[in-house]
């Protein structure tokens, strides 16, 4: 970058500053919008109403924890193993979840035995228990 491209950007940023300042004090919206602590504490403190709707969206949305045992047994294929996942409910799709091992090749890692499992695992963190 030449030196006149730099002053003429140097000069814009200025200029678009000053601007910028101008609009701020001259509506003076910045003056008085520190609110006091009895309104700040209004501000945060939720209503009745609100505690009580955000109690029922909490259990909402909080669904239970489900745990599986799973056993793998000798020749179990990928698929066999995500339907079984999928019928207990730890996983919402068997089909994505056997792509997602077949495309990191972890199908071929499964180990033989007795996995524990539960249904807010990742795809990464079942892969992981599958395979080691």
């Amino acid at each position: 970058m030449n030196k006149a491209r730099l002053q003429g950007l140097s000069a814009g940023i200025i200029f678009t500053t000053t601007i910028f300042a101008g609009f701020y004090y001259a509506t003076g919206i910045f003056e008085g919008t520190t609110p006091t602590a009895e309104e700040a504490k209004k501000t945060v403190q939720p209503k009745d109403s609100d505690k009580d709707l955000m109690g029922k969206e909490a259990s909402k949305k909080a669904p239970s924890i489900v745990t599986y045992t799973i056993k793998v047994k000798t020749n179990m294929t990928t698929t066999e193993i995500a339907d079984c996942l999928s019928k207990e409910k730890i996983i919402d799709d068997a089909a994505e979840f056997e792509a997602y091992m077949n495309d990191r090749d972890l199908s071929k890692k499964i180990q033989i035995g007795e996995f524990v499992v539960t249904n807010n695992m990742t795809y990464r963190q079942l892969a992981n228990t599958l395979t080691h």
